[in-house]
């Protein structure tokens, strides 16, 4: 077995910056203290305590001397406190660490809600917390952005050991709960560097070996990077944690350390490692979990070498789940798998190997770490169920409830069967193997992307294209690549429509015009009649005052009768010029869809109304027989003209 060491592993410059000023700041005339663990290595605090170097939890627990600040930081109170009790302060404060607290205090003096990224209960992160006079919020995973409400302003810092990954996953989210969105990134470039020199060398071996404190945030994470990069990896704090088993026919292995791991605990890991490397016989034990190399494929059993005395097998039941037809559908000669001993020395010789039951065990801790980090992941559909859809993930049952399955309900899941599906965890329960998986959430973080793209291109008075997708009572739903938009039924038409389906179907490729954009309300208001001229002044622009017209009463009011002149365009014949008697109501003279003839009064292009009168009409009808009756006959004696038309006239001044 060969091993390696990552390029970038142990002690960063904050960590061997604070062991160094403790380390100077020992003191024969006077007792110091570290408040706090000054690191999380249990191991390096044992070797300062030797030295002299006590921790204290509290300030009250020291009672004179110095008190050396931790490199995780402290909060402002804490160095007031100190100082009221006449303590010498050595503050070894990582710088990085420095930064963040300066960066969220200015924040939340600029006025942005102040958002921590980072693991609430660490220590680093509380320190944070009290430079913002305890009014940041902090969250861990992208679930919990999303149950942030929207805020105008927010600024955001991060634990400077959090993932890179995982801060951007979460920023993301951010962009769309405010306004404004400032970002102070205070991830320290020492982590990301040991994160990625992890990575590299998890994909060049077999196994990893992370080595740190357990309570080591740093060193976890290292950890979960190595696994997701789809590698065994233990997280160990001394080389005594090491077991023989873990490099069972393994042929490379990567070492890598947390920031606050010594160089000698590290040697001591390597040594014992090359150690257990010269042991020429591996010690196979029941129930452990090792690796080996398929060395021969059957129809129904494979042969494992795990560099034990004999090969191993495993049973076409024990290969995987849900059960193959054939093991070939499984593996091949060739392949590297874990396989977990069933027994080492059964009765006919042979080994007896599980491989499901070892992807059980690490399906697992990989679903949890899943869950944690709002990872994706892809499993295959085996079966329809009540309720949903059974999955097989790292060979284990997972379930789709049928709610979890789309972004909108999915009457008949059957078609899903044999698919291959990109989903996260939900819910992870080990002891009631319970792994409950959505691929709705991941839809909806990709719609929520897409809408933020789209919304972002979108302005006012813009023509685009799209796809009538529903139709309702109010209006049509456009769909403008993933975001629906809303043509309200007052602006499919310049004519008065009932119904949409008079304009439009479902499935019509249309061109709108954006009238209204509100990316936080997720609102598009759009237009189709705007897409073209308002038929009213084309046909406004052949009427001219004084013009006696035909037309058709449209609709009553209490002010008198709307006429329709033309389609789409109306006028008002106000209750004064219904007719010559006094009318109370329209109704007593007209009706709705009676035909009436009306002279036109006004025309106001401005506002779009017309003026329109009945009486005035009639009375120059009969004006026009009266002249008319004039060059026919002359006026009879006894009778005059006044007399028999006087009424003609009363009207004019």
């Amino acid at each position: 077995m060969k091993i390696y060491l990552a390029d970038h592993r142990g002690f960063c410059y904050g960590v061997k910056r604070a062991v160094d000023m403790a380390i100077s700041a020992l003191d024969a005339t006077c007792p110091v203290h570290t408040l706090g663990p000054i690191i999380h290595n249990p191991q390096m605090i044992n070797r300062l305590k030797t030295l002299g170097i006590n921790t204290a939890d509290k300030l009250d627990e020291i009672p004179s001397g110095k008190v050396i600040i931790r490199s995780h930081g402290v909060g402002p109170d804490i160095y007031a406190q100190a100082e009221s009790k006449e303590l010498k302060v050595v503050d070894a404060t990582c710088p990085h660490v420095k930064k963040a607290q300066q960066a969220a205090l200015s924040l939340l003096t600029q006025g942005y809600q102040v958002i921590i990224i980072g693991e609430p209960h660490h220590p680093e992160v509380q320190s944070i917390f009290a430079w913002t006079d305890s009014k940041a919020i902090i969250i861990e995973t992208p679930k919990q952005a999303e149950e942030l409400p929207i805020y105008d302003r927010l600024g955001v810092v991060a634990q400077t050991t959090f993932s890179a990954k995982g801060f951007q996953d979460i920023v993301t989210i951010l962009n769309t709960k405010c306004q404004e969105l400032k970002i102070e990134r205070t991830i320290c470039t020492a982590t990301d560097l040991r994160q990625e020199a992890a990575i590299e060398l998890a994909k060049q071996v077999d196994i990893m070996i992370v080595v740190g404190g357990k309570a080591s945030a740093n060193t976890a994470r290292l950890a979960s990077v190595c696994r997701a990069a789809g590698k065994v990896a233990y997280h160990i704090e001394t080389a005594d944690e090491l077991q023989t088993a873990w490099f069972a026919g393994v042929q490379t292995a990567g070492i890598t350390a947390g920031a606050s791991t010594p160089d000698w605990v590290i040697k001591e890991v390597y040594e014992k490692m090359e150690a257990m490397n010269m042991t020429d016989v591996i010690k196979v034990e029941n129930g452990s979990i090792v690796k080996g190399t398929v060395v021969g494929v059957r129809h129904d059993e494979v042969f494992v070498d795990i560099g034990y005395k004999a090969e191993g097998v495993i049973s076409l039941a024990e290969l995987a789940y849900p059960s193959p037809a054939t093991a070939a559908d499984i593996v091949s000669e060739g392949q590297v798998i874990e396989v977990l001993v069933l027994d080492a020395d059964s009765a006919d010789g042979q080994v007896k190997l599980s491989k499901v039951q070892a992807d059980r065990i690490t399906a697992w801790d990989k679903l949890e770490e899943a869950l944690a980090q709002g990872q994706q992941l892809e499993t295959k559909i085996s079966e329809v169920v009540k309720g949903g859809l059974v999955a097989s993930i790292f060979g284990v049952r997972g379930f789709i409830p049928a709610s979890q399955v789309d972004l909108r309900f999915v009457e008949d899941l059957t078609p899903y069967v044999g698919q291959t599906l990109t989903v996260i965890p939900i819910e992870v329960d080990r002891e009631k193997q319970k792994a409950v998986l959505s691929r709705k959430q991941l839809l909806a973080q990709e719609k929520e992307a897409k809408e933020k793209e789209i919304f972002a291109k979108l302005s006012v008075g813009q023509s685009i294209t799209g796809t009538i997708s529903r139709l309702a009572d109010f209006g049509a739903f456009v769909n403008i690549g993933g975001v629906d938009g809303l043509i309200h039924i007052s602006d499919l038409s310049w004519q008065r429509v009932k119904n949409p389906q008079e304009i439009v179907n479902v499935g019509d490729e249309v061109t709108v015009v954006v009238l209204k954009v509100d990316p936080s309300a997720k609102k598009l208001s759009l237009s189709l009649k705007d897409t073209s001229r308002d038929p009213w002044y084309t046909e406004a622009e052949t009427l001219t005052e004084g013009s006696i017209l035909t037309g058709k009463v449209s609709k009553l009011a209490k002010f008198g009768a709307f006429v329709e002149l033309k389609p789409g365009v109306e006028g008002l014949a106000h209750i004064s010029e219904l007719s010559e008697r006094r009318v109370v109501s329209a109704d007593e003279v007209v009706s709705v869809g009676q035909e009436v003839t009306v002279k036109v009064l006004s025309i106001d292009k401005v506002n779009k109304r017309i003026g329109l009168s009945i009486s005035q009409a009639e009375q120059d009808k009969e004006r026009a027989e009266f002249s008319e009756y004039l060059s026919s006959q002359a006026p009879s004696s006894g009778v005059t003209l006044g007399d028999k038309f006087a009424h003609l006239f009363k009207r004019e001044d």
